[in-house]
């Protein structure tokens, strides 16, 4: 019985409103013919690109050009900008993870280095024969050095081929981690603090603009999380560990054990970091140039409030939590554990936070961060209440550098290279340490520990005007 359709020979396959038409094709239903069909489209389409409906039904892909001045607003591509990147060779999932997990490991190695003096302060005064005030220095001489040389440092590097610039970073900071555990005078062991501090304020300025190179842009933010996940990795495993080195080998086997610590993560970036150029075009925006960026500007500037209120606070913990709380001096290893166990949560999981709008997530973990500060002061001896808020501190500060390096990247997306507007950050971050380090001494000597902590409050206010203000959406 004859079919009402037509013949196969004689369908035309729909246009859906395409301009492209084609003749008919007749189809054998031979298994080989089709198999042959199969893989010449797939070589036609898949190897060469081509910007070409397949018969008229199948959409046309365009050949993507990112612009020099992209910017794009969601929270997955908003760092950095195509302007930073260049052409990039993409390579497996697998390879893209190990290069980031690297950078995240030398995050881990710079930021144990420089804050483990802090755990072990009065055996390498004692080792050297200078006073704590001295030793402190090591600490706070430390983040000065940083401030002031990140901007200039990085400029000077910036044409520099980006894995050989983080392998020599690394070699700085197993040299003067080598250094410092063979030093027998202040000087010595103040100059190989140095030769870190140097070193230190070039890589935060160039590793998350790095990292972002390496990922697909959908996965920047995770990126930079990644980097900035060393910072909390050293303040739950580094620190502590170390402290728990120095009370029973001595202080200059931690600082053998962080040289060690170095050289592995040097090893580990040869052989997994990708051979990236600096910029194609050998153009860079200078920092005066990043520096007349309004926007840019704003994010400096809460950088350095909130940052300045959170170390006020948080180098004067100890003594708030003896003498204000009523905690035995044995439990605030453990207590400080917590807070950077809760950190890893802040920094791991404000990535998809940001999805719902970068705006709102900022201001969020802005203000709990002041009300954690604030409602600290007044908590008493209730010793459940204070942990609560140490864990809620925890969280929100170490969520608080991905969230302001995005807006870093945000602002100069435009701008020709992130390495500038990044070491300005970088400045304004380990500036706050020093001053937040200098100022909570003079507060916490004149009016006690516990005042500590409803001033830092207070100073994070207008860091958190400023972020409603100015703040990307």
């Amino acid at each position: 019985m004859a079919s009402d359709r037509p013949s196969l020979e004689h369908r035309r396959l729909p246009s859906r409103g395409c301009a492209h038409q084609v003749s008919p094709w007749r189809i054998r239903f031979s298994s080989a013919l089709f198999r042959d069909v199969s893989a010449r489209l797939t070589r036609h389409f898949v190897t060469k690109r081509i910007n070409q409906p397949l018969a008229c039904w199948v959409k046309p892909i365009p050949e993507i050009k990112m612009s020099e001045h992209t910017q794009s607003e969601s929270y997955e591509t908003a760092v950095p900008s195509t302007a930073f990147i260049g052409e990039i060779k993409r390579r497996s999932p697998l390879a893209e993870a190990l290069a980031v997990i690297a950078l995240s490991l030398g995050t881990f190695a710079f930021v144990s280095t420089e804050l483990m003096p802090i755990g072990i302060l009065p055996q390498m005064a004692e080792g050297v024969g200078v006073s704590l005030g001295q030793a402190g220095f090591l600490v706070t001489g430390f983040a000065l050095l940083v401030a002031i040389a990140a901007t200039p440092l990085t400029a000077a590097t910036r044409h520099w081929n980006r894995k050989w610039l983080m392998l020599s970073l690394l070699l700085a900071c197993t040299l003067g981690n080598v250094l410092t555990c063979f030093a027998e005078s202040y000087a010595v062991l103040l100059a190989s603090r140095l030769v870190v501090a140097a070193a230190i304020g070039i890589f935060w300025s160039t590793a998350a603009s790095m990292a972002v190179r390496i990922v697909p842009q959908k996965h920047a933010v995770r990126a930079t999380s990644a980097v900035y996940g060393g910072l909390a990795l050293a303040s739950v495993l580094g620190i502590p560990a170390g402290t728990f080195l120095g009370n029973y080998a001595g202080w200059r086997v931690v600082f053998v054990a962080l040289a060690v610590l170095s050289f592995a993560v040097f090893i580990k970036m040869w052989l997994t970091l990708p051979d990236l150029a600096a910029r194609h075009d050998g153009k860079h925006s200078t920092v005066s140039e990043a520096w007349r960026e309004r926007p840019l500007r704003a994010a400096v500037y809460v950088t350095a409030l909130i940052m300045m209120a959170n170390f006020l606070a948080f180098t004067y913990i100890a003594p708030f939590l003896e003498q204000i709380t009523g905690f035995q001096t044995s439990w605030i290893g453990g207590l400080l554990l917590a807070y950077g166990a809760a950190g890893l949560i802040g920094n791991f999981g404000i990535a998809p936070i940001m999805a719902y709008g970068y705006r709102p997530t900022l201001f969020v973990t802005m203000s709990v961060l002041i009300a954690s500060l604030a409602a600290l002061g007044f908590a008493g001896t209730n010793h459940v209440l204070v942990v609560a808020l140490l864990l809620i501190w925890g969280t929100a500060y170490t969520a608080l550098p991905v969230l302001m390096q995005t807006w870093v990247f945000k602002a100069a997306a435009h701008l020709n290279g992130p390495e500038a507007p990044s070491s300005l950050y970088v400045s304004a971050y380990n500036g706050a340490i020093a001053a937040g380090a200098l100022i909570g001494g003079v507060i916490v000597d004149h009016a006690g520990p516990w005042s500590i902590m409803p001033i830092s409050a207070l100073l994070g206010i207008p860091a958190l005007l400023i972020a409603l203000k100015h703040a990307p959406k």
